[in-house]
């Protein structure tokens, strides 16, 4: 397929280029600055930056992560969000086509990576994350490219007065419903249990966003799994390494993005795999 690789080459360099507003996003957001203005510039000596030292990985390589104008030293941070974004942009195209929801799911990938490493730096989710990826949830729901139904319904049926009634549903909003109750169940049982806050408000919110875009069913249920086997995996590991002291606060945040990262690019094989391992 050589006329292929012209098109991976495309995705990984506008990926990339998306990184780089990300870092902007990441940094700015939780302080409430504008994500357009003032245009990027040094953190240490205040200078603007320019085409020379924003061009995506390459300008951290060939300024060997130093500001060409003071030479204090960057984050390998801004190069390493930058290169997994690009990458993430080719694994899209590849697992799911060059298709308009390939370019969906990378959209809301991206918005995954602003609240893991929001998350991790500030311990706060930014409900603009949250609203967006719910209005895509809400979005793909009506227009049938998530799960190729449009307008994907969930029925309700009860008897009533010796009648039966139907109601139905769109799955996004009862995703919502779904996994904002489910995370609220869990908090409240995990605060009884260890007496003391065990999930944020912030992931509430995120797991209905979550919710609108996987919907109320299995593939959900794989999703909140495998963040409880995420979160406890890195808990225990930052234990053993002596990293993370009993008792203090963990993000729960980054543990959602990253499963559901995972669950929009591989949800039917994920799915399955999680179904499997519980019978």
């Amino acid at each position: 397929m050589p006329s292929f690789w012209p098109l991976i080459a495309f995705a990984l360099l506008v990926g990339m280029s998306v990184g780089s507003f990300l870092n902007v996003v990441i940094f700015r957001l939780p302080m409430r600055e504008s994500i357009i203005r003032p245009p990027s510039r040094c953190l240490s000596c205040g200078t603007r930056l320019t085409l020379p030292d924003l061009v995506p990985v390459f300008s951290y390589l060939l300024l060997r992560g130093r500001c060409r104008h003071c030479g204090r030293r960057f984050s390998p941070r801004y190069m390493l969000v930058e290169l997994v974004t690009g990458l993430l942009a080719v694994t899209c195209l590849i697992v799911i086509g060059p298709t308009v929801y390939a370019i969906s799911v990378f959209l809301m990938i991206c918005i995954l990576i602003v609240v893991f490493l929001v998350d991790l730096d500030w311990m706060i989710i930014p409900d603009e994350t949250v609203l967006l990826l719910a209005g895509f949830g809400v979005v793909l729901n009506m227009i049938g490219l998530a799960r190729g139904q449009v307008g994907e319904l969930v029925s309700f049926t009860e008897h009533v007065a010796g009648q039966i009634w139907t109601i139905h549903l769109p799955a996004s909003m009862v995703g919502i419903c779904v996994g904002a109750g489910l995370f609220l169940a869990v908090g409240w049982l995990a605060e009884r249990v260890f007496r003391r806050p065990a999930l944020g408000f912030g992931d509430v919110k995120l797991a209905a966003a979550v919710g609108a875009i996987l919907g109320p069913g299995y593939q959900f249920l794989a999703f909140f799994l495998y963040s409880v086997l995420v979160g406890a995996t890195v808990g225990l590991l930052l234990l053993a390494l002596r990293r993370h002291r009993g008792g203090a606060e963990m993000p729960f945040g980054p543990m959602l993005a990253l499963s559901a990262a995972a669950m929009l690019l591989f949800p039917q094989h994920l799915t399955d795999l999680m179904m499997q391992l519980y019978g």
